[in-house]
């Protein structure tokens, strides 16, 4: 698989797929807290974008999959600097770079848009974690956060994980507020949430929507979808294609 270096004997892993003619839209898939690249959506999606005719990225962000680090020393701060190499790195040649963001990858993507608007077509974003640092305290309660305290790290388990994460994680995610990402959004976005969704609850997208100036700017409610949607995986490549059709993004 390529391998792209960074500083600190840090790599990162992806996967980078052309389709059979040449395309300047490229699909990047950023995945969720504790997942990886070869997730049931990732793959899913990896062939019916190739299959549409655009150029697909996925990668595994550090701490995660095949790349470099671990998720003990995990930040969010490192998984914007992993999405700007990429940028900078693979990604660089097309023109059009849409982002394909699951929970965590969700609030990734959206600063990465924030941060780089000229580089950021659209944003297709699955239950993204807006609050990620919100999120992480209700699964610690308080006596995971004081143990986060006073050890330097603490098991995050729910419905969907059972990993160890470092202080580092916490405090880095403090300064990724959504009053700190609104001003400066302003990139076209579809976001899909499902209803019952216990692990990144749909308010947050709601929120999203009410505040944010971006347009346009669509939020489909999955009814009954939980937190992943792998099951819905079909209907939500249908209305991010159609969503990216709209927006003539995808010739």
């Amino acid at each position: 698989m390529p391998r792209l270096d960074l500083q600190n004997n840090d790599y990162l892993d992806y996967t980078l797929t052309l389709p059979s003619e040449s395309t300047e839209t490229l699909f990047v898939y950023v995945h969720g807290f504790a997942s990886h690249q070869r997730g049931e959506k990732a793959l899913y999606f990896h062939d019916r974008v190739v299959e549409k005719g655009f150029a697909y990225l996925a990668v595994d962000l550090r701490g995660h999959g095949a790349s470099s680090g671990t998720i003990r020393n995990l930040t969010l701060t490192d998984g914007l600097d992993d999405l700007s190499a990429l940028l900078a790195g693979p990604a660089a040649p097309y023109r059009r770079i849409i982002l394909i963001g699951s929970s965590m990858g969700g609030q990734l993507a959206a600063w990465t848009a924030g941060r780089h608007p000229s580089r950021i077509a659209a944003n297709l974003l699955i239950a993204p974690a807006f609050s990620f640092y919100e999120n992480r305290l209700r699964d610690l309660g308080e006596a995971g956060l004081r143990k986060l305290i006073e050890t330097g790290a603490v098991r995050i388990k729910n419905e969907w994980i059972d990993v160890t994460v470092g202080s580092e994680l916490i405090e880095d995610a403090k300064q990724y507020t959504m009053e700190k990402l609104l001003p400066i959004y302003r990139t076209p976005t579809l976001i899909l949430h499902g209803t019952a969704d216990a692990t990144v609850p749909p308010e947050g997208s709601l929120d999203f929507i009410r505040r944010a100036t971006a347009r346009p700017l669509d939020l489909t409610l999955i009814t009954g979808g939980d937190h992943r949607l792998s099951a819905q995986k079909e209907y939500l490549f249908e209305l991010m294609l159609a969503f990216v059709d709209r927006l003539d993004l995808s010739s």
